[in-house]
């Protein structure tokens, strides 16, 4: 009865700790309300989760035909369990997850290690034989307080990886889970004998140095995530002033038309002063239409009023129908929209540049890109409509980019386009169908 109550017990703290371990880590992603539910939960959880695992390890042990350390099966029982909980509970990204599961059953193996090393150094006895009373306090103490001090380090670990990708979250899966095997391996192929305190302070070494390798694992994707914003900040500024510059040609290309068609003006008018002069009048007119129409392809009509907008969209619109892509157009934009010229830029380049790249690769019939810009009651509405074809891949309404060579990393288009959107206090939406990809941005005017 002792083995049986003391075991259930250490078990008990041990399943509790970890739940709690990952709880403090997402306890800003939960979706649950944190009320006194949460705790009558994990502890109702810890309880029946706990009896189950204890029969099935005896089950196990009655019919495998070897010697197994049964909490190597259980711990990919708790697993499983505490991926679909925390799912449910916080809806984190997938990859997410399975990493600060990884890191809760290493801090559950760090505890139970220091157990054995001090028993190995003060009380041998202790760590072979049956479960104890004593056990209770020989597995519970190191279990509280080291699951107490390791949450607070991986949280801050944890945060560190916000909105990081797949890629990133597998990178450093690698190595926690080579501890983790090595772990299990050596508990069953490898059994410690002669010296526990020696061989458990080894394992105690290499579980923090693994902790170690993750906060600079995870401070160096960190940065590299910061360099790519910076990046795409410096890109942005360079698109900034690509358009700028472009506005000054437009703006020179149009003083020197203005400036040559100052200078024909005055053989058009001697032109039709001989005309009339002879009576001429239906030779005037029609001379007076040949005017008009050239006149009228030499300047065409600006699309809006914004001279960012209409600049932007007039050098997109010309690259894609030079690619045999439909362009529609319908721009209604003031010039002053209430919308930072910059904002603009940023939002509208990278919706026709990912527009551009998608309707290129699209199917024939389908290569097509529709714009509308319109302002009302102290917004901006934007909709960017164009055919695609090929794969989407999105994953907690996070769009990977599929260019080459980014290996499906977050697109950092569409990421620009609901920062800029937020910082405006707007929205960005994107929605697709098999072949037609749709955004939609939202922006409130400034008033004054």
């Amino acid at each position: 009865m002792e083995t049986i109550a003391s075991e259930y017990i250490v078990c008990i703290i041990e399943a509790a700790m970890t739940m709690f371990f990952c709880i403090y880590v997402v306890k800003d992603r939960l979706t649950v309300r944190r009320t006194a539910l949460l705790p009558l939960a994990v502890a109702t959880l810890a309880l029946i989760g706990s009896a189950l695992s204890m029969a099935i390890s005896a089950g196990l042990d009655t019919w495998l035909p070897y010697e197994l350390d049964t909490s190597t099966p259980m711990l990919l029982l708790w697993f499983l369990t505490g991926f679909f909980c925390l799912r449910a509970a916080t809806h984190e990204p997938k990859s997410a997850l399975v990493f600060l599961l990884i890191l809760a059953s290493q801090v559950l193996q760090l505890c139970r290690s220091v157990t054995f090393f001090f028993y190995g150094l003060v009380f041998p006895e202790l760590a072979v034989g049956d479960f104890a009373w004593t056990d209770i306090v020989g597995f519970g103490v190191p279990s509280v307080l080291l699951t107490l001090l390791l949450a607070v380090f991986c949280r801050s670990l944890y945060q560190k990886l916000q909105g990081q990708g797949w890629n990133e979250y597998a990178r450093l899966w690698m190595i926690p889970l080579f501890f983790v095997i090595l772990y299990t391996l050596q508990i069953n192929l490898l059994p410690i004998e002669g010296s526990p305190a020696a061989a458990y302070s080894i394992k105690i070494l290499l579980l923090l140095c693994a902790f170690l390798t993750y906060s600079q694992m995870a401070s160096a994707i960190r940065s590299a995530a910061k360099a790519a914003r910076e990046s795409a900040v410096h890109a942005q500024l360079a698109h900034q002033l690509d358009l700028q510059r472009a506005r000054m040609e437009d703006l020179e290309s149009h003083a020197e038309e203005m400036k040559r068609i100052r200078h024909d003006r005055r053989q058009h008018v001697q032109v039709l002063r001989g005309l009339l002069e002879k009576n001429e009048i239906q030779e005037a007119l029609t001379y007076l239409d040949d005017y008009e129409g050239s006149m009228a392809q030499a300047i065409q009509p600006p699309l809006c009023e914004n001279y960012v907008a209409d600049t932007l969209c007039r050098r997109y619109e010309a690259l894609a129908k030079q690619s045999g892509i439909e362009v529609t157009t319908e721009l209604t934009l003031p010039k002053e929209p209430g919308i930072a010229g910059s904002d603009l830029a940023v939002i509208l380049g990278n919706l026709w540049e990912n527009a551009v790249t998608a309707a290129l690769d699209a199917e024939e019939g389908r290569r097509f890109i529709q714009l509308k810009v319109q302002t009302e009651a102290g917004r901006v509405l934007i909709r960017m409509e164009n055919g695609f074809s090929g794969p989407v891949y999105e994953e907690n309404e996070r769009f990977y980019s599929t260019k080459p060579g980014r290996n499906r990393a977050e697109g950092v288009g569409i990421a620009s386009i609901r920062a800029v959107a937020e910082r405006c206090g707007g929205i960005a939406g994107f929605t697709y169908t098999p072949d037609t990809f749709t955004a939609s941005v939202l922006l409130y005017r400034k008033q004054g």
